[in-house]
């Protein structure tokens, strides 16, 4: 099940960005308050993941996380989907690690084409590569 993010996510949010190598816990709160669109997949009534973005006629893709038991299951996509028709946006970008080959794969799969890297875009110093897709 997709639903919205809601104030009471916040715990189940936190705990889930645990998930990502770069998380920013202020985007739960933004994804709570606005502005913007926040979405979450459960699984028999256990939260199994989240995509956090910035809504427009561009979605920026933020966040998304699906605890690794429950990868492979369609909830990515699932809230990836329901993210870009709540926005009615023309295109998704999002920003993944450079190195995470799992995340260029699952982008791929969905379409998504590669067009930037952004040298250092981490506070650690890694690379990132932008991907978009048209809808």
């Amino acid at each position: 099940m997709i639903r919205p993010i809601e104030g009471t996510d916040r715990p189940a949010l936190r705990a889930l960005q645990g998930c990502l190598t770069y998380a920013d816990p202020a985007l739960v709160d933004a994804a709570i308050g606005g502005p913007f669109l926040g979405r979450i997949a459960s699984d028999r009534g256990r939260v199994v993941g989240y995509a956090i973005a910035l809504p427009g006629s561009t979605v920026t893709l933020s966040e998304l996380a699906v605890v690794p038991e429950a990868r492979r299951n369609g909830h990515g996509r699932r809230l990836l989907d329901s993210i870009v028709s709540a926005a009615a946006a023309d295109r998704v970008v999002v920003t993944t690690p450079v190195e995470n080959e799992a995340a260029r794969r699952f982008y791929r799969r969905l379409g998504f084409e590669a067009f930037e890297v952004r040298p250092g875009f981490y506070a650690d110093g890694t690379d990132a590569l932008r991907l978009r897709r048209r809808e």
